[in-house]
């Protein structure tokens, strides 16, 4: 556990601040030097129900280090759309499918990028 103090994400988004695991993995993307494109995509995400009332985002783990996964929420709990948060590196091939985030990228760059 890096840290319990996790900061302010936007209040769209939602997350289990007890499963520490999540909150750890949030920490270590705020704090990784590509942070930038971790906080642009829950900014993507947050404006996905900016006036949309009741509506919110759900942040969970993902099987992919540093990746995430999350579902937009309509006001009456049901999903409206749902995807990850993926970390792309040389690790993966910047998103060439193979492990450990089985994603594709086409932009092949470094970072994280919203897949739905």
């Amino acid at each position: 556990m890096i840290d319990t103090a996790l900061p302010a994400l936007p209040p769209e988004i939602q997350i289990d601040k007890d499963n520490t695991d999540l909150v750890d993995r949030i920490q270590a993307a705020l704090l990784h030097p590509l942070a930038n494109t971790f906080v642009r995509a829950l900014e993507t995400l947050a404006g996905m129900v900016k006036g949309r009332p009741g509506g919110y985002v759900r942040l969970y783990l993902d099987f992919a280090p540093l990746s995430l996964g999350w579902a937009v929420f309509r006001a009456d709990g049901s999903v409206w759309l749902a995807g990850g948060l993926i970390y792309h590196s040389l690790a993966d091939g910047y998103g060439n499918g193979g492990a450990p985030s089985f994603s594709v990228s086409l932009s092949h760059e470094e970072g994280w990028q919203l897949h739905s």
